[in-house]
C-alpha cells in the first residue's frame, strides 16, 4: 500500500495561507463594531509587550530572547479570537471562505517556462522571439491623456 506524499513546500504554503487568513480574520474582527472593546485591547497589549524593552526572557541570547515575543504574538491573536463572540467569528470566517472561493481562479496566470544553462541564455530561442507584428513601438503607445 503506497501513500502519496505531498511536497513539503505545499505544507508550508498551506501554513502560510492559514496564517494570512487568521490575520485577515483578526483585522475584520478589530473593525467590526459588534465586537466589544475589551477583547480588542488584547492585540494592542500584545504589541506593547513585543515593542517594550521588558521581556520575560532577556534578548541577550540571539533567538532565545525572541521566543517570548513570538509566543505573546500568537497567544494574543488566539486569545483575541477566543474572546470575540463566536457567531461574529463564524460569520467572518464564512465571509473569508466565500471571498477565497470567488478569487480562487481569477488570479491564476497560465504559462510555461524553460530552464536553460548559462550558454543557452545568450542565445535567443525561437519561441522567445517576438513577431514583428507583435512589437510595440514607442509612437504606438501614446495616450490622448498624455497630451493635455
Amino acid at each position: 500500500m503506497t501513500q502519496e506524499r505531498k511536497p513539503a513546500v505545499t505544507d508550508h504554503a498551506g501554513a502560510l495561507a492559514q496564517f494570512v487568513r487568521t490575520l485577515r480574520l483578526v483585522w475584520r474582527l478589530l473593525l467590526d463594531a459588534r465586537v466589544p472593546a475589551w477583547p480588542k485591547l488584547v492585540i494592542p497589549a500584545a504589541l506593547v509587550y513585543i515593542l517594550s524593552p521588558i521581556d520575560l526572557l532577556p534578548d541577550l541570547i540571539l533567538g532565545l530572547g525572541q521566543v517570548d515575543d513570538v509566543a505573546i504574538f500568537f497567544f494574543g491573536i488566539s486569545l483575541f479570537i477566543e474572546l470575540c463572540p463566536r457567531e461574529i467569528v463564524a460569520e467572518h470566517r464564512r465571509a473569508l471562505a466565500a471571498s477565497k472561493a470567488d478569487h480562487s481562479t481569477e488570479d491564476v496566470i497560465e504559462g510555461t517556462y524553460r530552464v536553460t544553462s548559462d550558454d543557452e541564455a545568450d542565445q535567443v530561442h525561437p519561441a522567445d522571439q517576438v513577431h514583428p507584428a507583435d512589437q510595440v513601438h514607442p509612437a504606438d503607445d501614446v495616450h490622448p491623456a498624455d497630451h493635455v
